[in-house]
């Protein structure tokens, strides 16, 4: 296979992603198109100069979990508010209370850190904390938003108490702009790109790897466009069948 072929390679399989989307997407009950939304604008703690003008605060998150029967601490997941951070765990993750009464966590944006040059960060921090430990060896995933007009981030970072930061990896995400990873201890949580790790500086141009998601993205966009006339229609032709 030449560099040009393997360069194409890509674009191919998001070409023929789009055609089986399109093929799916008209051919399912006009239900399909629900709830499908641009994602909001990003919430920044310190927001770059663009979009100080328009940006709101983040917001946090909070859930009590409870201890089932069984003694162990109930499955979940976290969110903040906005939805811009999550942790979310299996059965057991957390250790249960002498008390058995249910655990608290909490997920909080932060405006003071430690430096984590020479990496860039391209999200808001945020600490997550408990009110009981961690479970050796259960692995929570935490998941992070990241803005639309920033580059891709290849990696999830953590400090505890004054740092310094440690780079804990990615495990990828299914939905665009998010970025995921395993943890085995609470502490607080960015996502960003060490030197060397391909991502451009800033701005809307993430790389290669964005780039292509947001092809995607706008592809499916326009299928979706396409279908409104369509869902419009079978939506009349039900409407004059009930009459």
């Amino acid at each position: 296979m030449t560099v040009t072929s393997r360069s194409r390679l890509p674009l191919l399989v998001l070409t023929g992603s789009v055609i089986a989307y399109a093929l799916a997407a008209w051919a399912v009950a006009p239900g399909f198109y629900d709830g499908i939304a641009p994602p909001q604008p990003y919430r920044w703690v310190s927001p770059p100069p663009q979009f100080r003008a328009s940006n709101q605060p983040p917001l946090s998150g909070h859930a009590t979990i409870r201890v089932a029967s069984n003694g162990l601490v109930d499955p979940g997941s976290v969110f903040t508010q906005d939805g811009q951070a999550a942790l979310s765990f299996i059965p057991g993750s957390f250790a249960a209370p002498a008390d058995r009464s249910p655990v608290a966590i909490d997920i909080k944006p932060q405006a003071t850190f430690p430096n984590p040059a020479p990496v860039r960060l391209v999200t808001n921090v945020y600490c997550i904390t408990s009110s009981s430990p961690l479970v050796a060896g259960k692995g929570p995933l935490v998941t992070l938003q990241f803005s639309t007009a920033v580059a891709q981030p290849s990696d999830v970072y953590e400090y505890e108490g004054g740092g310094p930061w440690r780079k804990i990896g990615s495990t990828g995400s299914a939905a665009p702009y998010y970025i995921a990873a395993r943890i085995a201890d609470l502490g607080c949580f960015a996502a960003g790109s060490g030197p060397g790790s391909g991502s451009s500086g800033g701005g809307s141009g993430g790389g290669g790897g964005q780039s292509l998601v947001i092809l995607a993205v706008l592809a499916i966009a326009v299928v979706v466009l396409a279908g409104i006339p369509l869902l419009v229609l079978r939506r009349r032709g039900a409407e004059d069948d009930d009459d």
